[in-house]
């Protein structure tokens, strides 16, 4: 035990400080500060750390550390050059064993590399094998394609032959007037299924559409895009009061005949989409997209009338004629008392 080892362990005793427990106040392990007590500064990892584990070994006792290094500084400097003499004895014995691992290394990689080479041969091998068929089997695919084409085709020459197997009958007219082609429609109108929607009003609070013929022509869904409140109006009188849910779809197959005006109303302009006859219908008011109204063509509407009043006029005609008509002439038995 040196001197300067010697004067730390006192003055740790005094404190009352064991190994352990001046580890745990300093940070340092326990064998570097048994080390510095003993005066073994070669197990300490450099003379840089040797001063440090030393003062800080030395505040921690109680004693100053700057003074007793410089007290006991020819003590540290003979011992870091054993240290160093130590080092470099080390250094010049390592190159000469690392070379010995080396060569061990490089010897046991060579081996390696032999044990695996039967391996190699082997998948070399098959693999050769394999492209070996490969490139049969293509050369027999490619001597049956050639043999194919070269043999005549004996049906081919039979059907160049015989002329009957061209039809040189007129097309017939019919079947190309049959072809039924799409309306011309104008820039306000919509196609839905096979009936027209002609779009009369797009402002205000409601969307208007006129539609030619009859109700009956057309089926009406609505498809629920959100939780909505739907209400369906024939000429302002509500038929249908409900809501719909996401992805539901409520039908309205058919309306009711003599209907003039029918009305669809959404709880909120995205809660539903329309489908007309199958089709989607796009509504083109950006405010107010809540409201569909589909009318009759007013042509529709009086063409009806007309016939209608024809028919009430026949009636009363015919009416009249029956009132007249009484049957053949009967004679009076009052009337010949004279000629008896």
């Amino acid at each position: 035990m040196s001197e300067l080892g010697t004067r730390l362990r006192e003055a740790r005793v005094e404190k009352g400080y064991t190994l352990n427990t001046l580890q745990q106040m300093t940070k340092i392990q326990k064998k570097y500060l048994q080390a510095i007590e003993d005066g073994k500064y070669e197990e300490v990892p450099g003379n840089f750390y040797v001063r440090a584990f030393v003062k800080q070994y030395a505040d921690m006792v109680g004693l100053n550390g700057e003074d007793l290094l410089e007290e006991f500084q020819e003590e540290l400097e003979s011992q870091a050059e054993e240290t160093d003499e130590t080092l470099v004895e080390t250094e010049t014995t390592l190159p000469s064993r690392l070379s010995q691992r080396q060569g061990s290394n490089e010897k046991n990689a060579w081996e390696a590399v032999f044990s695996y080479l039967p391996v190699i041969f082997l998948v070399a091998i098959i693999v050769l094998i394999m492209l070996t068929l490969v490139v049969a089997i293509n050369r027999i695919g490619n001597v049956e394609q050639n043999t194919t084409v070269n043999e005549p085709n004996s049906s081919s020459v039979v059907s160049s032959v015989e002329p009957d197997s061209v039809s040189l009958e007129p097309e017939d007219e019919s079947s190309e007037e049959s072809i039924e082609t799409e309306p011309e429609l104008a820039a306000n109108q919509i196609l839905v299924g096979d009936q027209v929607l002609t779009l009369i009003s797009s402002e205000g609070e409601e969307t208007t559409y006129e539609i030619s013929g009859s109700f009956s022509d057309f089926t009406f869904e609505v498809e629920g895009l959100g939780y909505v409140w739907l209400g369906v109006y024939e000429d302002e009188m509500m038929i249908v009061d409900d809501t719909i849910a996401e992805g539901d779809t409520y039908e309205i197959a058919e309306v009711s005949e003599g209907t003039t005006s029918f009305r669809i109303r959404f709880g909120y302009p995205e809660g539903g989409l329309l489908i007309v006859n199958g089709t989607e219908l796009p509504i083109d008011n950006a405010y107010f997209s809540d409201t569909i109204v589909f009318v009759l063509n007013e042509d529709t509407e009086e063409i009806d009338g007309t016939i209608q009043e024809e028919t009430v006029v026949s009636d009363e005609i015919s009416e009249e004629a029956t009132n007249e008509f009484q049957g053949p002439a009967v004679l009076d038995p009052s009337n010949n008392t004279g000629n008896e």
